[in-house]
């Protein structure tokens, strides 16, 4: 039985006439029945007349109130299903870890370490936090349903268990990992970026800690220091933390020499920073014979570059023309970048001089504030030691001067003397003390004017170098080793990866583990931004945008008050979230063949 409507013209107005009619078949044809004459109707009365009848029709569907709807709980979905979907097809990730009866044979396990690992690293995308945090984010996620697993079995001791199986899969997914990258794109894989940073623990916990200065918070009881290798689209594919860590410098070589084995690496060019840069570094990566390399110099290492000639550019400053500057030999590279190839020296190494009057103008307004703020503490000094009640000591006394000169480094800008006084304090009693003279040194200033907006590139790689994809212009020298903020870009999302307290995560499987889950999230956040690279959606311009606007689309469980009735429903997916969908294949994700099957309506 259905509302069946006619319309008719009459006196040049339509009107529309409704009845109830039934279908039925007579032999091949399909006819209709009227079985009641309605008249006209208003849309409203049309409209519940035929969800009356769907009621007949329909044994779930049913007549209830807007007030009798209980909105009975929320799940997130969309950003959830969104990850899931990057880990399984776009990465295949799963199949690194084992199977639930190759980790335990004595009993069930309700979870298997893919999917732990799967969620954990949702998780560091979604909302990172402690482990004591995870399970509680678990129970506001569809992930029970998306992963097809009872929520009930993810618990704290579980997710400590198979940290370390997780663990024990390392170097299984670093292997994966390249080959996956060099097959799909060669090329991205024919520079590769490397680089350290450092973090802190508080409290006595991990093994992996020890003391040492931290390069953003000083000297700390629990550093820690973990490296990075991706390659030049920013895809991670070697990490590691580091026990006994002395000094940047002296960890590229056995590292280098590891990837090599490890790998099986063909030539590539490796592209470190400055900090690493030893003459020792540079000659084991010349006498490997695998690696090609681009990185800076110090810049107290300038003056002993062949050609380098300072006095030429010493009348520069940043209101300098592009014409003077041109004058001078230099090379336009961008609108704020001019370098020069100073060709190779005797060492067979090639060096770039590069030059950035922003970089010259941003120096030299350092500089002066450092000197500045040095000379506020210096007069606070003076003032001190001439209002001193106490006799002063000189060694104490010039103590405190240089760790002044020191906090601002400054100490090759100022120059101080103490010149011994007596004074007489208000009580009348003589107190021996200093009268702090100081000054800038006016030459030391002018010669570190000279290299201001400087910087130098040194690399192995000449115009003679062997196969000619590896053969880099001054200008691909200078866009590879700026690339390098890539790697840095990625230490920045996972620098956080110590939120947790050590008290519960601090055995060195534990801590291990987790840099590889942050490494494997940091991996989803990369192909999700490299993708945003090729084609934006509206103003959905990084990947946490992604995320939160996903994250709005989420399932919620209703219900009928006084009834038994409930179920699941999505909510309805935006345009942006299609969008997003479209542009990774998955929009199947809001479609019903697909809810249905994971028990969403």
């Amino acid at each position: 039985m259905y509302l069946h409507s006619q319309s008719r013209k009459k006196d040049g107005k339509t009107y529309t006439y409704y009845s109830l009619a039934e279908s039925y078949r007579e032999g091949k044809k399909s006819k209709k029945k009227v079985l009641c004459y309605l008249g006209t109707l208003t849309p409203l009365q049309a409209q519940q007349i035929r969800n009356a009848l769907k009621i007949t029709q329909t044994p779930d569907t049913f007549v209830t109130t807007f007030d009798d709807m209980l909105f009975e709980d929320h799940w997130h979905y969309l950003n959830i299903a969104f990850l899931n979907h990057l880990w399984d097809e776009e990465w295949d990730l799963s199949k690194l870890f084992p199977l639930p009866q190759e980790t335990s044979k004595t009993r069930k396990k309700d979870i298997s370490t893919g999917d732990l690992a799967k969620i954990l690293t949702f998780y560091r995308c979604l909302d990172p936090g402690s482990y004591l945090s995870a399970v509680d984010w678990f129970n506001t996620t569809t992930c029970n349903l998306i992963l097809g697993i009872d929520g009930t079995h993810f618990n704290e001791s579980r997710i400590y268990r198979e940290l370390t199986v997780i663990e024990q899969q390392k170097e299984k997914i670093e292997q994966y990992l390249y080959e996956t990258l060099k097959s799909s794109d060669e090329e991205s894989m024919r520079i590769i970026f490397y680089d350290l940073s450092d973090s802190y623990f508080e409290g006595k916990g991990c093994k992996l800690a020890g003391p040492g200065r931290t390069k953003a918070h000083g000297f700390k009881n629990k550093r820690i220091v973990i490296s990075l290798l991706i390659n030049s689209k920013g895809y991670p594919f070697s990490w590691d933390i580091l026990e006994d860590y002395t000094a940047d410098v002296k960890t590229l070589t056995g590292n280098a020499d590891r990837w090599k084995q490890k790998f099986n690496l063909p030539k590539v060019i490796m592209v470190f920073d400055r900090g690493m840069v030893s003459a020792d570094n540079l000659k084991h990566l010349e006498d490997s014979k695998n690696y090609l390399y681009i990185t800076a110099l110090d810049i107290d290492q300038l003056s002993g570059v062949e050609g380098f000639e300072p006095e030429r550019f010493k009348n520069f400053t940043e209101k300098t023309t592009e014409n003077e500057m041109i004058s001078k030999g230099l090379n336009k590279y961008d609108d704020t970048t001019y370098y020069e190839d100073l060709g190779v020296d005797r060492s067979g190494r090639r060096h770039i001089l590069v030059f950035n009057p922003d970089l010259l103008k941003d120096q030299r307004k350092a500089r002066e504030k450092l000197i500045e703020k040095a000379i506020e503490e210096l007069e606070e000094e003076r003032g001190s030691l001439m209002e001193a009640k106490k006799s002063r000591n000189d060694r104490s006394t010039e103590k405190r001067i240089d760790e002044i000169l020191k906090k601002f480094k400054v100490n090759g800008y100022l120059d101080y003397s103490l010149e011994s006084v007596v004074i007489t304090t208000k009580e009348g009693s003589e107190v021996r003390t200093f009268n702090l003279k100081y000054g800038r040194k006016k030459e030391a200033i002018k010669k570190a004017m000279l290299t201001d907006g400087m910087w130098m590139l040194i690399t192995n790689i000449m115009e003679t170098t062997e196969h000619e994809e590896l053969r880099l212009s001054p200008k691909k020298l200078i866009g590879a080793y700026r690339d390098k903020n890539r790697v840095e870009e990625g230490f920045r999302e996972v620098k956080s990866f110590l939120k947790f307290q050590p008290t519960f995560v601090y055995t060195d499987d534990h801590v291990r583990a987790h840099y590889t889950i942050c490494i494997l999230g940091y991996l989803l956040d990369v192909t999700v931004t490299n993708k945003l690279r090729e084609a934006p959606v509206g103003d959905v311009g990084s990947v946490s945008k992604v995320y939160s606007t996903l994250e709005r689309c989420e399932v919620a469980k209703l219900g009928v008050r006084g009834t038994k009735c409930e179920g699941k429903k999505l909510m309805p997916v935006t345009d942006v979230q299609k969008s997003i969908m479209g542009m990774f294949n998955c929009r199947y994700l809001g479609e019903s063949e697909y809810l249905k099957s994971i028990g969403i309506k």
